[in-house]
Formats: structure tokens, C-alpha cells, sequence
């Protein structure tokens, strides 16, 4: 899939300036895996491309669509999904909305089963897809969707300040868990249920920024 390609069933999302919903999930332990891969096959890969490129592939691709229909990619970034949805079309869905992430992180789980090669595989680096996992930002803020090229892209303060909490010291505080955060406006905006572990970030360019920690497992999900 293409950095810049939207899905045909994806919502459309073509409003210049507005208010909307800023996700992104991006994969957990992604640059020790490559750099495990990146060791043992070489890095001119002359022996022909590894078996994990296409094991991430499959991943990314249960995040992009997990998130349809209620939000549509905006791109690729290398390990994380970028995408977003008009506020009107969630605002006080919090619950709902919160409950579709959970079920996202369960397709991403079952394809993360599915692409972990057995034993029989002659590599030591690719089977290590089965310890990635993921962490998901979600932030509410106003946006311009700019024409980039033949695609396009989304820019303003609240996209940053989304790209910021992506280095954030959450794990510090629940270890490894897949996990979410919600921040402040989006969690006003999705009306969402009180709950969930409070936390803030401070930036230097940002500021600082409250949100919320949720497990990105369903309960009683399998761990």
C-alpha cells in the first residue's frame, strides 16, 4: 500500500479547514526488530528481500483497515498509521469509538499470530514480529488538508502536538501494554466515559498536554 493511498470505501474527508479526529497507531519495538533484521540478512539484502518486510506490511495493513470506517488514512509513516475523521462525524461516540480501537488491536493481534513464522524458519530475526505491539494517540484539534504532490497531507498545531505524544514516558508508567491516549479535547469532544489512567506531557514547543491511558485490550481479551 502506497505512503499516500486512501482506500475507495474509506469516508471522504476533502473539507479544507475544520475540526477533526488525529490517530495515530504506531508499532512498538519496530526499530530494535529491523535493526535485528538488518543483522541478519545483511544490509544490501543480495540474498533477497527478508520475509519480515512483508510480515509488517500485513500488520500495517490490520491497523489501516481496523480503523475504517470511522477514520481514513491520511499516509504511511515508516511503522506508525496516520489517520483522521471529521469531529462532527464523532464527536459524543466516545464509547463507541474507543470500543472500535479495542477491536483494531485485536485484528492487529490476530494478523501479528498469523505472520509470526514457525520454527522451521532459517531466520532468527523475523520470527521477533511476535513482540511487537502497539500504542495508539488520539487527539481532536482544527487542521488544513494541504495538496501535496499528486496526494495530500494534513498540517497544523494539532497535528504536532499529535506527532509529539508519540515520545512520551506512558511505558514508564504501565510497562509494556498495548495502550491508548486520548487527550483532554478529544475525550471532551468524544464525550467519552470517565476512566482510565490520567496523565500529562510536557513539551517545549507544545506545551503541556493532559489526557487519559486506556487498555487498547477489550476486557477479558486474551493477553
Amino acid at each position: 500500500m502506497d505512503a499516500t493511498t486512501t482506500r475507495p470505501d474509506a469516508p471522504v474527508d476533502e473539507v479544507a479547514a475544520g475540526e477533526r479526529y488525529l490517530l495515530i497507531a504506531d508499532i512498538s519495538g519496530f526499530t530494535g526488530f529491523m535493526a535485528s533484521v538488518e543483522e541478519a540478512h545483511g544490509v544490501d539484502f543480495s540474498g533477497g528481500i527478508p520475509t519480515a518486510y512483508s510480515l509488517l506490511g500485513a500488520l500495517l495493513d490490520s491497523v489501516a483497515t481496523g480503523v475504517e470506517p470511522d477514520f481514513q488514512l491520511v499516509k504511511l509513516e515508516g511503522d506508525a498509521v496516520f489517520a483522521c475523521a471529521p469531529a462532527a462525524a464523532l464527536d459524543g461516540r466516545g464509547d463507541a469509538v474507543v470500543e472500535r480501537l479495542q477491536q483494531m488491536y485485536e485484528r492487529f493481534r490476530r494478523a501479528r499470530t498469523n505472520a509470526t513464522p514457525g520454527p522451521e524458519h532459517d531466520c532468527t530475526a523475523c520470527p521477533n514480529v511476535a513482540y511487537l505491539d502497539l500504542k495508539v494517540i488520539l487527539h481532536r484539534g482544527m487542521c488544513v488538508r494541504q495538496s501535496v504532490g499528486t496526494g495530500s497531507d494534513l498540517l497544523g498545531p494539532a497535528v504536532t502536538v499529535a506527532h509529539r505524544l508519540l515520545k512520551n514516558a506512558i511505558r514508564e508508567r504501565v510497562g509494556s501494554q498495548p495502550y491508548l491516549f486520548v487527550t483532554d479535547a478529544a475525550a471532551s469532544g468524544l464525550g467519552l466515559t470517565p476512566g482510565g489512567l490520567p496523565h500529562r506531557e510536557q513539551y517545549p514547543d507544545a506545551g503541556e498536554v493532559s489526557g487519559t491511558v486506556l487498555d487498547l485490550r477489550a476486557a477479558g481479551a486474551e493477553t
